[in-house]
C-alpha cells in the first residue's frame, strides 16, 4: 500500500484504492485531538451522536464526486470508517449497530465496493465490521 493522490488516500498492491475517514463525536473532539490550539473539548450532547455520524459519513462519502477519477482508472475503491470518538464503549456500539441497520444511501454514485467500520471498545481489540457492500 502507498499514498494516493488523495482522493484516494491509498493505493493498494496489486490493484485498488482505499479511502480512509475518521468519525469523532463531533466537530469540537476532532479539533481537540488533531489541532495544537484546541485544547478544550466539553462532553454535552446527545449519547447517540457518533452513531449518527456514522451515518452521515458513508452518505456523504459514497456521493462524492471527486472519486470518478480513480474509479476510472482503478475500479471501485474500499472506504474505511474509523472511530476516533475517546467515549465509544458498547452502549455507543449498539446505537450505531441499529442506526446502520437501518442505512440506505441517499446519493451512492457507485464508486465503492464496501465500506468498513473501525472502532476499539475499552478493553477489546480493534474490530472491522463491513457496514455498507455494493453487493448487498
Amino acid at each position: 500500500m502507498s499514498p494516493g493522490a488523495n482522493p484516494p488516500d491509498f493505493l493498494m498492491e496489486p490493484e485498488g484504492w482505499l479511502e480512509v475517514s475518521d468519525i469523532y463525536m463531533r466537530n469540537e473532539q476532532a479539533k481537540f485531538l488533531n489541532v495544537f490550539n484546541e485544547r478544550s473539548f466539553g462532553f454535552a450532547g446527545l449519547l447517540d451522536e457518533t452513531a449518527l455520524r456514522l451515518i452521515e459519513k458513508p452518505d456523504e462519502k459514497l456521493g462524492k464526486q471527486s472519486y470518478e477519477c480513480v474509479y476510472r482508472e482503478l475500479g471501485k475503491g474500499l472506504l474505511l470508517l474509523t472511530c476516533q470518538d475517546f467515549f465509544f464503549d458498547a452502549v455507543n456500539l449498539a446505537q450505531a449497530r441499529q442506526a446502520l441497520a437501518l442505512f440506505r444511501p441517499t446519493n451512492d454514485l457507485g464508486f465503492f465496493q464496501t465500506a468498513y467500520f473501525e472502532y476499539q471498545i475499552p478493553g477489546e481489540d480493534r474490530t472491522y465490521e463491513v457496514v455498507y457492500s455494493r453487493n448487498a
